[in-house]
């Protein structure tokens, strides 16, 4: 064979290969300008909600965020939303848009501030939110660990250090039987994927370190964190339906053509995606057992933003616009508009066999141009799911109302109320009331 004809008949390969990929993975993108987005039907029972985070809207928190905003000159979180002292006032928020739930944290900071110290006095708040929730018709879904936690926790080596699991169990063991008889839905841990890769290779969350191996190491500890305590709160109150959220963010190859890019992004949905999936469904992940993960769900929560086109020269970093295809929208967070890839992401995540909650979806529009249609063609998708048989039990937007976002502190606002951060005042916008018009439809059919 002559070097011409090695060379084509490699081509030949090189295409055979990557049109077979192309067949296998698609990246499906629908024409919405031909979708009815106002004929969205969900079946009787579907629940409508809300999520916030206890650091993003409490204000005046003392913990391992507050420790990072202050060592490295991050915006500070400060009085936030002054949920703290408004809570009830925010709950006739929830009132007003219909929702009839609401998935909220517990600041572990508030109720252990000082190691084996137990803050009654914070407990009883939570417990009057609860009691408040109820009394609406409003079912909460707590989450015990939403990104936040105590600064002694912190200085100890936080989750890093398999050995500190024993804390988080001991908090939630702690806490849990105040509340169990009031609230059947949990979350253990909040995207331990972000919590882990943001905190400890992308050093934008604490610790602010940049290592792929701890940021592994990291969330395997995170994930047998959440297997020890669901098994533990089950023995505790059987009924209890437990779970761990979980975001997708589903990774295609930036040039199809491209097989570096495909390797790069199967590498990354692994890593992202796959090994979690592997850790609640087998018990093994990254190759090593963690068999207390196994079985450990009655439920899997589904936080969904969007896809990221990738190469082997990925931006570290998410200050800088990630690259989307020419026709996509790029939100205000640099990342496109995909709700198609919430079908991969739901059909992922049913491979376990578990019922689906939809316990993050939103996107930052501070002038509330997108946000309607966003969370329409989310709708849209979620309902097309449910009628193909996908599991999928309820949708929870993120968010009530404009919050601190973390690493982006109070540039990016997602929340379906307005916040005036000086007066405190909520203002419903356009996309609340777009909302609270689905639900009300919903609520009279």
């Amino acid at each position: 064979m002559d070097l011409a004809s090695g060379l084509l008949l490699g081509l030949g390969g090189y295409l055979l290969i990557v049109t077979v990929l192309h067949f296998l993975f698609p990246e499906s993108h629908l024409d919405w300008s031909n979708i009815n987005l106002e004929n969205i039907a969900m079946p009787e029972g579907f629940v409508w909600g809300v999520a916030t985070a206890s650091h993003q809207i409490e204000g005046d928190n003392t913990n391992n965020w507050t420790q990072f905003e202050q060592r490295e000159g991050k915006e500070q979180s400060g009085k936030a939303c002054d949920h703290w002292n408004l809570w009830a006032k925010d709950h006739e928020l929830l009132s007003e848009l219909g929702v009839n739930s609401y998935r909220f944290s517990i600041e572990w900071s508030r109720i252990e501030p000082v190691q084996g110290e137990w803050n009654e006095a914070a407990i009883e708040v939570y417990s009057q939110m609860i009691d408040s929730l109820i009394a609406k018709g409003i079912e909460p879904m707590i989450t015990l660990h939403h990104f936040s936690h105590p600064v002694w926790f912190e200085d100890l080596g936080g989750f890093y250090n398999r050995e500190n699991i024993v804390h988080f169990q001991n908090y939630c063991k702690k806490l849990f039987p105040y509340f169990s008889s009031r609230v059947r839905k949990w979350c253990t841990v909040n995207e331990p994927d972000v919590f882990s890769i943001m905190g400890y290779h992308m050093g934008m969350f604490p610790p602010g370190q940049r290592s792929p191996i701890k940021a592994i190491r990291v969330m395997k500890n995170v994930m047998i964190a959440h297997g020890e305590v669901y098994h533990e709160l089950k023995q505790m109150s059987p009924d209890s339906y437990i779970g761990l959220a979980k975001n997708v963010t589903i990774f295609d190859p930036y040039r199809r053509w491209n097989l570096l890019h495909w390797l790069t992004s199967f590498a990354l949905n692994y890593i992202w995606n796959g090994a979690i999936i592997s850790a609640l469904k087998k018990g093994r992940m990254y190759g090593v057992s963690v068999k207390q993960v196994k079985n450990s769900a009655d439920f899997i929560g589904l936080n969904y933003y969007t896809h990221v086109l990738t190469s082997p020269f990925l931006p570290q970093t998410t200050e800088i616009d990630l690259p989307s295809r020419n026709h996509e929208t790029v939100t205000e967070f640099g990342y496109p508009m995909y709700a198609e890839g919430l079908d991969r992401a739901s059909k992922w995540l049913s491979k376990l066999n578990l019922p689906i909650e939809i316990t993050e979806n939103g996107v930052a529009d501070k002038e509330d141009n997108l946000r309607p249609k966003h969370l329409k063609r989310h709708l849209w998708m979620i309902a097309k799911l449910i009628q193909e048989g996908i599991d999928i039990k309820s949708y929870y937007h993120w968010s009530l109302m404009d919050n601190f976002e973390w690493a982006e502190g109070y540039s990016m606002r997602f929340g379906l109320y307005h916040v005036d951060y000086e007066t405190q005042t909520r203002t419903l916008r356009a996309s609340g009331k777009a909302y609270q018009s689905i639900i009300k439809q919903h609520q009279n059919n």
